[in-house]
């Protein structure tokens, strides 16, 4: 007896000192520390029999940490391999293929040998699609999730490609008695049993495919009505699903639902009419709501993860919208094509303010650039000549002012854009395409702006990016306004029309030698080195003119006219330089 309470008690010593946790690893991950407290909680259970009088199982000791380092080794290996992943995904789906020829080749010599009619066809067709389904259902509930994804995909690709033959292949169509109508529900029975078993397993693949399933079905209705009211409805459906889900795939059904308006837009002639035709009508209807579908989507899956995709989808939106929009209004609205842009401009504005108050910061950025960009596109679709160029100065010499005015940089950026825009279309166009007058007031006009510009912008600290463009924009505005005297005082059409062309040369000279000095004054003044420096590369390229092209063609009396009159000019700039050379060079030390 005393020999069993000794037994006993050792025992229970034994118990207590197992109770003690083990010295773990310095590895503080979930799975180790559930382990370890399940071994705590079975010998707590040993305990509590031990002190009730009752036998418990001696276990052998298990170790905790070698356990959950096992068990997280493997959940690594299952999620960190991705050439395992692939080897499963190739495998799989090369297995499926083979499997799925191999049943092909049996039905087909079962048709050849006559064993089976068309009504039979179908139903193995849907039996064996079934049976597809049910086997991938089995695999998720045994926890092969993916294995059962695949499965049940290659499920409904048989079940879809069945009901598909009852029509589209003569034979199935004339057996059967099937209509199109009959068909293309069939077809969309088929998508929404998928969309429900992609919604069970949660599975963004399955979503996917079973809306594929869906826009083919719309694309193979037949109609065009009846494509686009299908496209409409399923596109809304997908938008209610990521609504809940918030799922990265929004750019999938805007591309599907504008390539299928694209193919109703070509089938349905819409820009071969003379008169409005009520297609036309319902072509803008349609392309309304996909513009109003996807802006809504593009605000429901605002997300950080998901924005360039977000951002990508928002620029097909818009510029699709633009595209067909305005092919419509040009063929057939043609002086109303501005005021088309316009609106679809203050569309956007009305977007950036809802977005604004709802905090979607980036959003709502995104929607005020589709409204400066589409304002802009107006100007050049509704107004011609140098009124476009003029009309871009003005436009980018506000955005700056308004941007100086509420400290905005992204308005500031978007005035420097337009302005660029302004300048390449007056030297590229204007400055050849236009007469004197008109090409004066747009080289002139854009002059102004990015000096206008670069002067508000100067009493800003600036960052390294924008005080270089500040700096272009001054050397721009100078290049256009040498260019503009150039063509203005050369042209035998123009204000100078009547002096002649040795005239014309000096005056050139003249006008270039006075204009760089002035550069040079108004650089030291303004505390801008790029005036400066512009001012003395500008007195260069006229005492290079001077020395090439005047002296060697122009007559004597204009030779001597124009060195003279250079001559003295640079004299009289050296001696002001040299009288105020301290007061220059304490300005300069200041301004460093």
């Amino acid at each position: 007896m005393a020999k069993e309470n000794r037994f006993d008690k050792e025992t229970a010593n034994s118990d207590l000192e197992n109770l003690k946790p083990p010295i773990l690893p310095h590895k503080n991950t979930t799975q180790d520390n559930f382990l370890y407290l399940s071994k705590r909680i079975e010998k707590l259970e040993e305990r509590v029999a031990f002190l009730e009088g009752k036998r418990y199982a001696q276990e052998p000791e298990v170790t905790v940490a070698p356990v959950a380092e096992e068990v997280a080794a493997e959940a690594s290996r299952e999620t960190y391999k991705p050439t395992e992943n692939l080897g499963f995904k190739i495998f799989g789906a090369v297995g499926f293929v083979l499997l799925m020829l191999g049943m092909f080749y049996l039905y087909s010599y079962a048709v050849d040998q006559g064993w089976i009619g068309i009504l039979e066809r179908v139903a193995l067709g849907v039996a064996f699609s079934l049976a597809v389904l049910v086997t991938g259902e089995v695999f998720r509930r045994k926890d092969y999730e993916r294995f059962s994804q695949l499965i049940t995909g290659g499920g409904i690709a048989l079940l879809y490609f069945t009901m598909y033959a009852t029509y589209h292949f003569q034979a199935y169509r004339e057996a059967l008695s099937m209509s199109l109508g009959m068909n293309t529900a069939l077809l969309f029975l088929v998508m929404l049993f998928a969309v429900f078993l992609a919604l069970r397993q949660n599975s963004v693949i399955l979503t996917s495919f079973a809306f594929f399933l869906g826009y083919l079905a719309a694309f193979l209705t037949g109609g065009s009505h009846q494509m686009m009211i299908s496209t409409i409805i399923l596109s809304v459906g997908l938008v209610m699903i990521l609504w809940k889900k918030n799922w990265g795939i929004g750019i999938y059904p805007l591309i599907a639902s504008y390539l299928l308006y694209s193919i109703f837009f070509v089938d349905s002639n819409i820009l071969r009419g003379t008169v409005v035709s009520p297609i036309v009508y319902y072509s803008i209807g349609y392309l309304i709501c996909f513009f109003a579908l996807f802006n809504i989507l593009s605000i429901i899956l605002e997300d950080k993860e998901n924005y360039t995709q977000n951002i990508i989808s928002m620029v097909i939106n818009a510029f699709a919208t633009f595209g067909f929009g305005l092919a419509v209004v040009w063929h057939y609205w043609y002086s109303f094509r501005g005021i088309f842009v316009v609106l679809l401009a203050a569309v956007y504005l009305g977007l950036a303010y809802f977005t604004k108050k709802r905090e979607l910061k980036n959003l709502s950025r995104a929607f005020f650039v589709f409204c400066i960009t589409f304002l802009s596109i107006a100007v050049y679709v509704q107004l011609e000549d140098f009124w476009i160029a003029l009309t871009w100065a003005i436009e980018g010499f506000l955005l700056v002012y308004m941007g100086v005015k509420l400290g905005n940089l992204d308005l500031r950026y978007m005035g420097y854009i337009v302005l660029a825009a302004a300048a390449i279309r007056s030297l590229l166009w204007d400055s050849t395409g236009l007469l004197f007058g008109e090409r004066t007031i747009s080289m002139l006009s854009i002059t102004l702006a990015l000096y206008g510009a670069a002067y508000l912008v100067s009493h800003l600290k600036l960052e390294d990016e924008e005080q270089l463009v500040r700096e272009l924009m001054g050397i721009a505005a100078t290049v256009i306004l040498t260019i503009t005297l150039a063509i203005e005082i050369t042209d035998s059409t123009g204000l100078f029309a009547a002096f002649s062309e040795n005239a014309r040369q000096v005056l050139l000279s003249v006008v270039w030698a006075t204009e760089s000095v002035i550069l040079i004054v108004v650089g030291f003044l303004g505390r801008s080195s790029s005036l400066r420096t512009t001012g003395v590369v500008l007195f260069g390229i006229t005492v290079v003119k001077i020395l090439i092209i005047d002296l060697s063609n122009l007559e004597m009396i204009y030779r001597i006219v124009v060195t003279i009159i250079v001559g003295l000019i640079a004299l009289s700039a050296s001696f002001a330089y040299v009288k105020n050379k301290e007061r220059i060079q304490e300005f300069l030390h200041e301004n460093d």
